[in-house]
């Protein structure tokens, strides 16, 4: 939303006008005023104010996966070995597909202590007797972020991971490269730029009189809408199956949305 303010401050246009008609007086009624015109300073009170913003959108270049093994076990160091058995293999899978070691990091890793007390209920267990501690187990997860620069890998990195083991495969962000990234942002500020100058020259001839210079840029804010895509792991597993061997999952992703904001304050001539 464009926003726009038109500031005169005192002493500016209006006051100037009457210092001309007025003029200073020498103390004698019978000589004439002098007559004089707005000086610079006088008028750099009137500025106008303009905030725009330019959105430009852009195919992705990047796409990270959000993939992972659980494990489940009678006690936390039996679940730290299977978490670390399978979430080794799942990595060499991904490593085998074609990605870079640096591609592949963990974002998530915990291991945590359940009750499980509908067990408990069924068989008539109260929570505070020694018998509840029969009833304890562990639960743990560790999960990758996995960074695909090539999109139409994505399917296929799915398909890996599934083959390698992994529990779960969530969220499939597509988004922007470092480089892309400010390409695009360049291209925002110019259109964000650009209208907030048209739209400054249309209340400067408004109100008779034109744009003399920019005094102010702020290009401080703006953003990155990535595109998300939930992939269940039911679905890319039912995919590759009904596809036949070779036949990755297919996933298909929008355009990326920037934005760049701008305030920019003008001297009006």
């Amino acid at each position: 939303m464009n926003r726009r303010e038109l500031i005169v401050a005192s002493g500016g246009i209006a006051a100037t006008a009457l210092s001309g008609c007025l003029g200073l007086g020498s103390g004698n009624a019978d000589v004439p005023a002098q007559q004089s015109s707005p000086t610079v300073e006088e008028r750099t009170g009137q500025t106008v104010i303009v905030s725009n913003t330019g959105e430009v959108q852009g195919e992705p270049d990047l796409a990270i996966l959000d993939v992972g093994v659980e494990a489940s076990g009678d006690s936390a160091g039996a679940v730290r070995s299977e978490l670390a058995t399978r979430s080794e293999e799942l990595r060499t899978a991904l490593l085998e597909f074609g990605l870079d070691e640096d591609a592949v990091t963990t974002s998530r890793f915990h291991i945590s202590d359940r009750v499980d007390r509908r067990r408990m209920e069924e068989e008539g267990v109260r929570p505070d007797s020694p018998e509840a501690e029969e009833y304890v187990y562990y639960e743990g997860t560790h999960a990758f972020s996995v960074e695909v620069a090539a999109i139409d890998d994505v399917g296929g990195v799915i398909d890996a991971a599934v083959d390698g083991g992994a529990d779960r495969v969530g969220r499939v962000t597509f988004t922007l490269s470092d480089e892309r990234r400010t390409e695009l942002r360049e291209e925002a500020l110019r259109k964000a730029i650009q209208g907030a100058r048209t739209e400054a020259e249309a209340i400067a001839d408004e109100v008779g009189t034109s744009i003399a210079e920019t005094t102010v840029v702020d290009a401080s804010d703006g953003r990155v809408s990535p595109v998300h895509r939930e992939v269940a792991f039911e679905a890319a597993a039912t995919a590759t199956e009904t596809a036949g061997d070779g036949a990755a999952t297919g996933v298909h992703p929008g355009d990326v949305t920037v934005t760049a904001d701008v305030r920019i304050q003008y001297r009006m001539a």
